[in-house]
């Protein structure tokens, strides 16, 4: 059995630097998806954005 690591990529957001980090609960799998996306919430909001990077393995 092979097995192929595989980044994954989600967007958290937070009103202020006290409150905790929340997510849509989408993934990406992509860098430049979740850049996008990224983009496109800041220009439609005020909070504070960031790019989460989690890996996992997936066997084949």
């Amino acid at each position: 059995m092979k097995v192929v690591d595989i980044e994954v990529y989600i967007v958290g957001y937070r009103k202020t630097d006290n409150d905790e980090w929340e997510t849509s609960g989408k993934t990406h799998g992509n860098l430049i998806d979740a850049q996008a996306v990224m983009n496109k919430l800041s220009k439609e909001t005020k909070q504070q954005l960031k790019l989460f990077k989690f890996g996992r393995a997936v066997p084949l």
